[in-house]
């Protein structure tokens, strides 16, 4: 059958119907795809609040200091001002046993937060790479799956055409 043969001959309703069953695959194929997007732009969502709550403990880590910083300095200069020794001694001991503490739940607070941090900002990362992987390969196979449906409605309709010549 010639190349114009072929342009001039009206589809049956064989054609439309495989046509209709490809066409069924490509938007199943299409939605998977745009799912997959959706679940990537998940994860860059993700990382952009990982990065702005390590912004904002890094913000309150200096403030914390900038405070502590101006309390002792103010802390220092009350003692200064005293002229008893006795008071003067009590009170300098008495603010480092506060630094002391001070720093000791700073490191612990701040820790304990960097850690779930991180733990959290590690799990993503696995996270996003397992899934990536995944949608990888279901993109491979969706793909697979849709090139031998689409070469097999071919192979149909060729057989069609065959079997049943239209005039």
């Amino acid at each position: 059958m010639s190349n114009e043969e072929t342009k001039n001959q009206k589809p049956n309703a064989v054609d439309l119907i495989l046509d209709g069953w490809v066409n069924s695959f490509k938007a199943l194929h299409t939605f998977q795809t745009e799912l997959a997007e959706k679940s990537l732009q998940t994860f860059a969502t993700q990382k952009d609040v990982l990065t702005s709550t390590r912004e904002a403990l890094s913000k309150i880590e200096e403030e914390k200091n900038s405070i502590s910083g101006q309390w002792k300095a103010n802390l220092q200069n009350t003692i200064k001002t005293i002229n008893n020794d006795q008071v003067s001694q009590l009170l300098s001991s008495w603010m480092s046993q506060v630094e002391e503490i001070n720093h000791s739940v700073q490191a612990i607070s701040a820790s304990s937060s960097q850690v779930l941090l991180d733990l959290f900002t590690q799990s993503q990362v696995q996270l996003e790479t397992n899934v990536k992987a995944t949608l990888d390969q279901q993109q491979k196979n969706s793909s697979d799956v849709l090139n031998k449906i689409e070469l097999l409605t071919e192979h149909i309709k060729e057989t069609n055409r065959l079997l049943l010549p239209t005039v």
